[in-house]
């Protein structure tokens, strides 16, 4: 009865839709200086003789009804752009702040070729993309998490559904910059580590974004301390239109509010995110054992002190808890009637982070601009790695009918502060219309304590190989371990400075950035130089375009890469990582919002950190927590992108990478040779197809009497969209490894394994089946009469690809598959007034 209910009550909500109408308003700035352009045009492309002009502030309002539009911005002097996705809903106006970067053309001069895709806010055209808040919404099989969509750009790869860990052209996880909002911060993700900036959960809102850019390499001098990518997350001010509004959201990710509103009359504004997810509320519907928990919260208040100084405050907050208990079940007729010993592990995973800062935004000129940032950023974790010895009896049928823990044990917990404390300012200086000037610098200090514990533990060895351990074989024991690494604030420093000249020649077709940074850590005393220099060479103006860089980048490394078990301090001075980037490529605007890039490049990585115990890995009794900053690795590859803004209702991407990876191996003994590198993927392929569909509803509602009420029932509107992505990626390379019984592991109680699995020489020689899913997204908007309602709905994986994540070795000598995510709905709303 009740659920009758509910699909009648559906009906009559969707059957009275209002034709509301509201407004497109927003600032046109120029994107260098920031200062408010009087007399832009703004046109909305769809509806005709509809637009506006700027005044005096930058500020224009056009009214029209609810709906998704596109609006076009033009201005002499400076290159017209379009913004697409510009949606407006009841109660609620579309709100944007549009960037123009200015041009040589004379006056009367009439730019014919509009930019799609937000070339006034890149600063190397190379190897960059950009997202807006609603391209990240609708892409298919995302769950509104950028950097899942960012895996589907050209050059990126990824490890398992369960992550959103960016491996960017060869590079590890951890060699990936984030700047949010003009702070460094480790992570924005739920459930990160020391040695990943991904993780399963995103913690920004995508509706709190503005944009964000993304690098996948040959990244200007301003960037630094990172080797394969940058990205710069951008979150918007608040409503400074409205006193206040609100936006309620429900999904399987979990329940939001947003609230936001004007200051002081519009002259500043404030906007607040809350998040927490309820998984564990309804976990045994879904039969899930191990829960995440988590809530996050995000904030931003800007307040404009003058005309040339403007003060902003944000930050991001983010909790989270896990507990994994191993589940001893499994079926096996060759275990009938008998009994087996396991080791069982669990993991309890509790962890927060947050960042925050204080930006001053000041115009000392029309062609001075600065910003200065003052921020602190936190990650703490506390992670406790247990294990239960358990034996497991099974029925004639191989079923398992009962377990008995024998022993439990803890092997490991750490607990570990990293903070940050960091000021950060750079200066942009428009000399003439064909010279810019960026420079400026940074200075850090950190606060990292980590507190380790590691269980005692003991190996045996058969030594010769007759199966039975003796007093003859060789017993290695270490002790317990309790060790603390602590580096209070302002003990060390990492400071930089940086300076690129963007030059533009020959009537403003080559385009030349030339850079150099100073970095410097004093707790490694290590400190670089790195220069950089990249170009663009139009054939034709705005259209073709050739271009090619080269830099010098180099990374210090993570906190735990320079301790040790018993603080000895043996990896305190490891040399900086090191990777040289050759980029070259072309890009060619085909049509309105499309857009080819080929492009290939060159990576050759050195002083990447190696343990003593891989170089000396013939040696299996060698116990050592040495490092030596002496791997090399070489990568190189070719990336292709058909990028098609969203134009006539229809958008998507085709993007292909072929990718060539090799590490020099350093073990004794295999002296020039190389093995396939850990993050190698020679294949990867993202298809990505959507159509948006207007007055769906309505041309329903119009036609014969049985489709116009059996379509009721459907989650059909005037503005909805459909979307698919299809991905295809080579297997990951791993080791193979073999059971051996010549080698046992105490694990208390007398008790020792039945042995232990070793990986084989041959490094990196075999991969993994290669991965493939098919993801489909759809969204639909209803607008009343003064407020808006959005549902969406993703079928994750849809024809149930088993794609392996791993494959699970069990100290009893057994194999398993452990799968990616199967196919799974994830649906949610979204309230807006």
């Amino acid at each position: 009865m009740k659920r009758n209910l509910g699909v009648f009550l559906f009906i009559i909500i969707s059957s009275f839709t209002f034709p509301q109408e509201g407004f497109i308003t927003g600032f046109i700035t120029d994107a260098k200086t920031s200062e408010p352009l009087l007399g832009s045009n703004i046109l909305v492309n769809e509806l005709e003789s509809t637009g506006a002009s700027t005044d005096e502030k930058g500020f224009f309002k056009i009214k029209v009804k609810v709906g998704s539009y596109s609006i076009r911005v033009s201005l002499v002097g400076y290159t017209t752009v379009i913004k697409t996705d510009v949606i407006v809903r009841s109660g609620s106006d579309a709100f944007l702040n549009i960037k123009l970067s200015s041009t040589a053309v004379e006056l009367g001069e009439v730019s014919v070729t509009a930019d799609y895709f937000d070339k006034s806010i890149i600063q190397n055209d190379l190897s960059t993309v950009v997202l807006s808040p609603e391209e990240i919404r609708r892409s298919p099989g995302s769950n509104q998490d950028f950097q899942r969509i960012l895996q589907a750009m050209p050059g990126v790869s990824f490890s398992t559904d369960q992550t959103n860990e960016l491996l960017v052209r060869g590079g590890s996880p951890d060699q990936n910059l984030v700047i949010f909002d003009n702070m460094e911060i480790h992570s924005t993700n739920h459930y990160p580590n020391e040695m990943n900036s991904g993780g399963p959960i995103n913690m920004v809102n995508v509706d709190l974004i503005e944009d964000i850019q993304f690098s996948t390499g040959g990244f200007i001098s301003k960037y630094g301390d990172k080797l394969s990518s940058v990205m710069v997350v951008t979150t918007r001010d608040g409503t400074v239109l409205e006193p206040i509004k609100y936006n309620f959201n429900l999904s399987m990710a979990g329940a939001g509010v947003i609230a936001e509103g004007r200051i002081d009359g519009g002259r500043g504004s404030w906007i607040v995110s809350a998040r927490k997810s309820y998984i564990n509320l309804i976990a045994s519907s879904f039969g899930l054992s191990s829960i995440p928990n988590y809530y996050d919260a995000q904030f931003k208040i800007s307040y404009n002190l003058s005309q040339s100084h403007k003060l902003s405050w944000s930050g991001i907050y983010g909790n989270d808890k896990i507990h994994i208990e191993g589940v001893p079940e499994r079926t096996d007729l060759k275990y009938a009637n008998s009994s087996d010993t396991t080791e069982i592990e669990n993991i309890n995973v509790k962890m927060y982070q947050y960042a925050t800062g204080l930006t001053l935004k000041s115009l000392w000129s029309n062609k001075l601009i600065s910003n200065a940032t003052i921020s602190f950023n936190n990650y703490h974790d506390d992670i406790l790695f247990s294990y239960d010895y358990t034996k497991r009896n099974y029925n004639n049928n191989g079923v398992l009918t009962g377990t008995n823990i024998l022993s439990s044990r803890k092997y490991f917990q750490n607990s570990a502060d990293n903070g940050t404390l960091n000021f950060r300012i750079v200066f942009d200086w428009v000399i003439n219309n064909s010279n810019e000037l960026s420079f400026g610098g940074s200075l850090k200090t950190g606060r990292y304590k980590q507190t380790t514990f590691i269980a005692a533990d003991s190996t045996r060895f058969d030594i010769n190989s007759d199966g039975v351990f003796d007093n003859s074989d060789l017993v290695i024991s270490r002790n317990a371990s309790s060790f603390v690494n602590d580096y209070k604030l302002f003990d060390e420093f990492k400071d930089y400075i940086y300076v690129n000249h963007k030059t533009k020649l020959f009537d403003n077709r080559l385009i030349l950035n030339l850079g150099v940074r100073y970095d410097h850590f004093t707790l490694s005393d290590k400190n670089n130089v790195s220069p950089r220099v990249s170009a663009s060479y139009y054939l034709i103006q705005d259209l073709t375009s050739i271009n090619i860089a080269y830099g010098e980048y180099y990374q210090t490394q993570s906190y735990p890469t320079y301790g040790d078990r018993f603080n000895t301090k043996i990896n305190q001075s490891l040399e900086n990582s090191h990777v040289r980037h050759f980029v070259v490529g072309f890009d060619q605007i085909l049509d309105d919002g499309l857009k080819l890039t080929i492009e290939g490049y060159n990576k050759n990585f050195s002083k990447l950190p190696m343990e003593e115990s891989f170089i000396f890995s013939k040696d299996r009794t060698l116990q050592s927590e040495k490092r030596y900053t002496i791997g090399k690795q070489t990568t190189y590859g070719l990336d292709f992108l058909l990028q098609q803004k969203l134009v006539k209702d229809y958008y998507g991407t085709i993007s292909f990478s072929r990718m060539w990876s090799e590490t020099d191996d350093p073990r004794i003994g295999y002296e020039g040779k190389k093995f396939i590198s850990a993050y190698d993927s020679p294949y990867i392929t993202s298809i990505i197809i959507g159509k948006r569909f207007h007055d769906l509803r309505k041309a329903l509602d119009n036609t014969n009497f049985v489709i116009k009420y059996l379509t009721q029932i459907l989650p059909f509107s005037d503005d909805m969209e459909i979307s698919v992505r299809w991905r295809y990626a080579s297997g990951r390379p791993y080791t193979e490894k073999r059971f051996v019984t010549s080698e046992q592991h105490n694990i208390g109680e007398g008790e020792w394994t039945k042995g232990t699995w070793i990986e084989t020489d041959n490094i990196n020689g075999l991969r993994y089946p290669a991965y493939h899913r098919l993801d489909f997204g759809f969204s639909s908007r209803y607008n009343y009469e003064k407020w808006s309602l959005s549902m969406f709905l993703s079928i994750q994986n849809l024809y149930n690809r088993k794609n392996i994540a791993f494959y699970q070795y069990n100290s009893d000598g057994s194999i398993e598959n452990v799968y990616q995510f199967a196919t799974m709905p994830i649906g949610g709303i979204e309230i807006q007034f």
